[in-house]
């Protein structure tokens, strides 16, 4: 089993997002043996009521830079970065940069994003969102590519220009790709190493990695990705949430439930690998006691 763990770059865990909390969170993470650590990615939101978790977020490469000099193995990644209103070519370079300083442990997840508006005010037609992650995810992989860089694309045409210094990850750090759409699966299937949806009902999760597995094989892909679900975690013992009722929500709970849930995707849809979310927390205390009652007492309980 796997499992890594989301920094609090973002209000997104239920407190306010602060460079105290990012460094803290990151080396105790590291220290609890998590293999990666993952960062949010929101630039600039509207005022409506799903954006309300993203009005503070940390810019996610640049955390990342920050946390590497504090850590020493841990992997470092984005879930996921918005790839469509970024410049392809100066995130390629900084995917790089991250992945050459921390010595080869920059993840790139990946996403197409939800908000129109924050596209309109990025300048950045939302209805191409899609077409731009495809084309910046085969642009990336050029710019990764030893010596100098030639691309054709609708958005981005360029020819023997040089994009240094190139990942220590060859042949390119692992793309992670976010979303449960179809297009989403079969982007996955032709460029990512891991598949990495967000907390999503068991049902639809068996689903998905079906038509994800189907789509690997019809492209001629013989191993289709891995998949990492982010898992929101509430333990009752310290947020103080009552995990009792039929509509208690996946993962909210005590230790046994919370293990129960996580045990039932692991035989169920085979999954091997989680980002774990620890979601309303009402401090950084209570999101590091989190920590620890997960490594402590849940996870063995999954793996048992």
């Amino acid at each position: 089993m796997q499992y890594s763990f989301r920094l609090p770059n973002a209000d997104y865990l239920g407190f306010p997002a602060t460079a105290q909390a990012i460094s803290e969170t990151a080396v105790k993470a590291e220290e609890l043996g998590f293999d990666a650590i993952l960062v949010n990615d929101h630039v600039i939101v509207d005022d409506g009521p799903r954006s309300v978790p993203w009005r503070n977020v940390y810019d996610p490469l640049m955390v990342l830079s920050y946390v590497a000099a504090l850590t020493a193995r841990i992997g470092l990644g984005t879930s996921v970065l918005i790839m469509p209103y970024r410049n392809p070519v100066v995130t390629a370079k900084m995917v790089a940069t991250l992945d050459q300083l921390s010595g080869g442990r920059a993840i790139a997840g990946v996403g197409a994003g939800w908000s129109q508006p924050e596209y309109d005010a990025l300048g950045v037609p939302y209805r191409e969102r899609g077409a731009r992650t495809d084309e910046y995810l085969r642009l990336w992989q050029a710019c990764w590519e030893p010596g100098p860089t030639t691309f054709k694309g609708r958005f981005f045409s360029f020819e023997d220009m040089h994009v240094n210094p190139k990942p220590v990850q060859q042949p390119h750090p692992p793309l992670w790709i976010g979303g449960s759409g179809k297009p989403s699966l079969r982007r996955a299937a032709r460029f990512a190493q891991v598949w990495q949806p967000t907390p999503t009902p068991l049902p639809d999760l068996i689903a998905n990695r079906a038509y994800l597995h189907d789509y690997s094989a019809e492209i001629g892909r013989p191993e289709p990705p891995r998949t990492r679900m982010s898992f929101r975690v509430n333990l009752a013992s310290i947020t103080g949430f009552s995990g009792s009722g039929s509509d208690r929500p996946t993962g909210y709970g005590t230790v046994d439930q919370v293990a129960s849930d996580m045990k039932r995707y692991r035989q169920e849809a085979g999954l091997e690998e989680f980002q774990i979310n620890c979601h309303d927390c009402g401090d950084l205390q209570q999101l590091l006691d989190t920590m620890d009652a997960l490594v402590q007492d849940v996870l063995p309980k999954v793996e048992s």
